[in-house]
């Protein structure tokens, strides 16, 4: 197996351990995180092999395990260095959520405790988690907790009981959406060529442009692509449009699938895809073969609570649940985490109205900049 002691921050807590790991080398670790009611895609290794390829990520993922080798939990960690940031431990850059994934309070505990001590050591100076846990830390005394942008999640009902898509009242305006959509003759498919995913991207930077936020690089999903589809783990979504004798991609939407859970993270779509109904399709079909392939819920990913795309999101029944981001205390920056937002977050509002008006190359360049360096 590969493990490695963590130097000098071994912690021990009813006969449990934690380690350095190679998750990609140890089959422990994906078979943990498959097997966990709330293992995500990102807590897989082979989207921790994706952030690697992409952005070259020093790795320091932590695994808890009992004195045979089991594993009671996992922690994705890597190495980040920004200029704004500075040196940090973070589970996880680029990632919604991630943070540890454990069987029990104690193996939480062991692997938090860990993960602090490596963060004290060099080349980071602060641990930063993004996690939906409310209470990683319940006392407060060693991270700061602040609350961020909810996320909607679809709970699906057992198969052996109907599915009814959409919140109460809206079934019938969402069956109205799909049906226009299959009038306008829009067709859905699942795409299996590489360049479906070059044109997904392109519609992929303007519909970011649009939400004022910079796109993530082509580069992640193309190693996504790479290590998360043969896997099953990765589907992307596309819908055509007649155009004379062929078609026109004009939407899509990628999804990443592990354990129980499907999450609808990254969605692209022109404009005449939100006319045309493009996104109900691609929608009632996530719903249903969701449910038909026995998972139990759809992240749709966050939304700010007053926005149009959380109204969206909560018509298809979204529930919103809290996200948090989790920040290391130090003594003379203790109130930093609970004071307001971070420099950071303050430079990403000043420069949001910035993104509309750029053209698509270069708001692709200058997010893979952000991503990698901010």
């Amino acid at each position: 197996m590969a493990t490695e002691s963590v130097p000098r921050t071994e912690h021990r807590s009813g006969g449990l351990r934690v380690n350095l790991v190679d998750p990609t080398a140890d089959p422990r670790w994906a078979a943990f995180v498959s097997a966990h009611p709330d293992g995500l895609a990102f807590h897989h290794p082979a989207w921790l092999a994706t952030l690697a390829d992409t952005f070259g990520y020093p790795p320091a993922h932590l695994a808890c395990e009992d004195d045979q080798g089991r594993l009671h939990g996992v922690l994705p960690l890597v190495y980040r260095r920004g200029l704004i940031r500075g040196r940090q431990l973070w589970s996880l850059p680029c990632t919604a959520v991630a943070g540890p994934l454990t069987t029990s309070a104690e193996a939480a505990e062991a692997l938090i405790q860990a993960a602090i001590r490596l963060a004290q050591e060099p080349p980071a100076h602060r641990l930063v988690l993004h996690s939906m846990v409310p209470d990683l830390d319940p006392g407060g005394t060693v991270l700061s907790r602040v609350e961020g942008i909810p996320t909607y999640v679809i709970d699906l009902p057992e198969r052996t009981e109907p599915l009814r898509v959409g919140a109460a009242g809206k079934h019938s305006v969402i069956k109205r959406g799909v049906k226009k959509a299959h009038e306008y003759g829009l067709r859905l498919r699942e795409a299996e060529r590489f360049e479906d995913l070059v044109a997904w991207y392109r519609l992929y930077v303007g519909t970011m442009q649009e939400k004022e936020s910079p796109p993530l690089p082509f580069r992640l999903f193309d190693a996504a692509w790479h290590y998360l589809r043969p896997e099953g783990m990765l589907q992307l979504l596309v819908v055509d449009q007649p155009r004379g004798n062929g078609t026109e991609l004009i939407g899509g939407e990628i999804l990443l699938l592990n354990s129980q859970t499907v999450l609808g993270e990254y969605l692209a779509r022109s404009p005449i895809s939100r006319q045309l109904h493009g996104h109900d399709l691609i929608q009632w079909h996530i719903v249903h073969s969701s449910w038909d392939a026995g998972y139990r819920r759809i992240d749709l990913g966050d939304a700010h609570p007053e926005s149009g795309l959380a109204r969206y999101k909560r018509k298809w029944g979204g529930q919103p649940r809290p996200m948090y981001r989790y920040v290391e205390r130090r003594p003379s920056t203790t109130q930093a985490g609970t004071s307001g937002p971070s420099r950071g977050s303050k430079l990403r509002q000043l420069a949001k109205p910035a993104w509309r008006r750029m053209p698509l190359p270069v708001a692709a360049r200058a997010g893979a900049l952000v991503y990698r360096y901010a």
